[in-house]
């Protein structure tokens, strides 16, 4: 995807937001009007980016949302968790400082991540963007989750990012699991989706799959059809839009960045 529209003006720069997802290999970044219209839509390797997409991370955006992966993380009930205990877990992160474990509490589901992001690409876009809001983007998939408000027995959720893929379990609401794994093929697909339903206990399928990063027509989605009673996909129809087909049918790659705004609000 390389789309940047005709109605994109310098002069207006200040009424645009800047959205990244920043994968391992791959970053996809939008910018939005204050009319919710998609007037840049972009995907580039990170570590050798395009032209286009080197000239718009040099402008000076005001708003800029990022959304980054997680290296570790930590589920803790939120009752029995304290900060002043955070130096009990820092032998389960890659860096062990206590300043390097961030912290986020969904109080509505009673627990408490703690979590890490690779501090160097943290760095990296707070020198490019001062004023970032950096958001997990765990955090971003979930909210997107739990707004489908489905209290089913049994809900898997996939999230596909370039070569891994985000996999968790709501049961009757509840988080259970959330981890990333490694995905290159069909095949590493099923044995993690068929391996949590193995641990959890979970009998014939899931009642319900949620699925993003791909649409329903990809053959991830077809894959999944066959674990699901029902396949339906992860983010719920938002405010962007566009009058570039081609960005229309892209936005299921991209309208997760939406939910950064609520998560760093």
């Amino acid at each position: 995807m390389n789309y940047i529209s005709v109605d994109f003006h310098l002069q207006y720069l200040n009424s645009y937001t800047l959205f990244i997802q920043g994968g391992l290999k791959e970053d996809h970044l939008a910018v939005v009007n204050k009319d919710n219209e998609v007037v840049v839509c972009l995907s580039y390797d990170n570590e050798n980016p395009s032209m286009e997409a080197a000239r718009l991370l040099s402008m000076p955006f005001e708003h800029v949302y990022v959304s980054l992966p997680h290296q570790n993380i930590i589920w803790i009930p939120s009752e029995v968790f304290s900060l002043d205990d955070l130096s009990l877990y820092t032998d389960y992160f890659v860096h062990t400082e206590v300043e390097h474990i961030a912290v986020k509490q969904f109080s509505e589901q009673g627990i408490t991540a703690l979590y890490q992001i690779e501090p160097a690409l943290q760095s990296r876009w707070r020198r490019l963007f001062p004023n970032v809001n950096i958001v997990p983007h765990f955090e971003a998939v979930l909210h997107q989750a739990w707004k489908h408000q489905d209290e089913a027995e049994s809900v898997l959720g996939v999230y596909v990012n370039d070569s891994s893929a985000d996999l968790f379990l709501l049961v009757h609401g509840e988080l259970r699991i959330y981890n990333t794994y490694e995905v290159k093929t069909l095949e590493d697909l099923s044995y993690f989706v068929l391996s949590i339903m193995k641990n959890f206990s979970i009998e014939g399928k899931y009642k319900q799959i949620l699925l993003g990063g791909v649409s329903l027509s990809s053959v991830w989605a077809e894959r999944l059809a066959f674990y699901g009673e029902e396949v339906k996909p992860l983010v719920i129809a938002g405010n962007w839009h566009s009058e570039n087909e081609e960005v229309t049918q892209a936005i299921h790659k991209f309208s997760i960045l939406e939910e950064l705004v609520v998560c760093a609000s």
